[in-house]
């Protein structure tokens, strides 16, 4: 199985990307702003059973609350990690990078959304096994799930900045 480190391009999209897709998350919650909950998630754990345990499922519920109340208080961040998002380029990833390092709750909303995902797949394996939307990708920069290597991203990530 590959574990190539990802490219700074691979790396700032997946962060922008995880920080973006938060905004949706927080749009289908239960609770509403200024009365974040726990329980306010729209996840249904019956559905996702077996998928990890409950102490990192009651985890993922307050990853969660956390991400919403930034989402609530910075509305104007999903507007802004989509465009940065879509300017990534090879050629301007370390910039970009060094954008996104700049400003705490892109990098906050990008550790939340990066630990969901290790938590909800501790191994390359219980990625592939379990179906994540990423393994029938088609963006370009998530092709390579035939070997797990988006897994491998996403370790890379949360390994290079201290989010396990």
């Amino acid at each position: 199985m590959s574990s190539r480190e990802p490219s700074t391009e691979t790396k700032a999209k997946i962060m922008l990307d995880e920080a973006n897709l938060t905004f949706c998350e927080t749009a289908e919650r239960k609770d509403s702003p200024g009365e974040r909950r726990v329980d306010g998630s729209v996840w249904d754990d019956g559905k996702m059973d077996g998928e990890f345990d409950q102490e990192d499922y009651n985890r993922i519920l307050e990853l969660q609350m956390r991400a919403a109340t930034i989402c609530d208080e910075r509305m104007e961040l999903e507007e802004k990690t989509a465009g940065m998002f879509q300017g990534t380029t090879a050629e301007n990833a370390e910039e970009v990078m060094e954008q996104i390092k700049a400003q705490p709750d892109i990098m906050e909303l990008a550790c939340i959304a990066v630990t969901i995902f290790i938590l909800r797949f501790p191994t390359a394996q219980s990625y592939v096994n379990k179906g994540h939307p990423l393994v029938l990708a088609t963006d370009e920069y998530m092709l390579e799930n035939s070997n797990a290597q988006n897994w491998h991203d996403y370790k890379f990530i949360a390994e290079e900045f201290g989010w396990e």
